[in-house]
């Protein structure tokens, strides 16, 4: 992380404290679900003709409430000493995440006769 950056995430976290801030992300992570779902909305609207426009609004919202979330996450992660355990599970959840998708496209290869696995 930039430094100057995790300096000021970190003068905002100290200045909350980490109740606060635990409280901030569930709110942020709420928000960000919701604009993830106006984005899934717009998806499925656009699909059947839906106006771009409204699409572009709501990603946008959405890269905002996203950047929310990071930065929190990022002030919840240096407050509790978290980086070496989040890294590791990020690591662990796309190795997983691969893994399942390797199994599921194997599961899907056509069988002699042509017909899925």
């Amino acid at each position: 992380m930039n430094v100057k950056r995790a300096a000021k995430l970190m003068q905002i976290a100290s200045y909350y404290g980490e109740d606060k801030q635990v409280c901030k992300l569930m709110e942020e992570l709420g928000e960000a679900t919701s604009a993830a779902s106006e984005v899934l909305m717009m998806l499925s609207y656009h699909e059947q003709g839906g106006k771009k426009r409204d699409l572009t609004a709501r990603l946008e919202h959405l890269a905002g409430e996203l950047a929310d979330v990071v930065n929190v996450t990022e002030q919840i992660i240096q407050m509790f000493g978290l980086e070496t355990d989040f890294k590791v599970a990020r690591h662990a959840g796309i190795q997983k995440t691969l893994k399942r998708i390797r199994e599921e496209m194997s599961n899907a290869q056509p069988d002699r006769d042509g017909t899925p696995g």
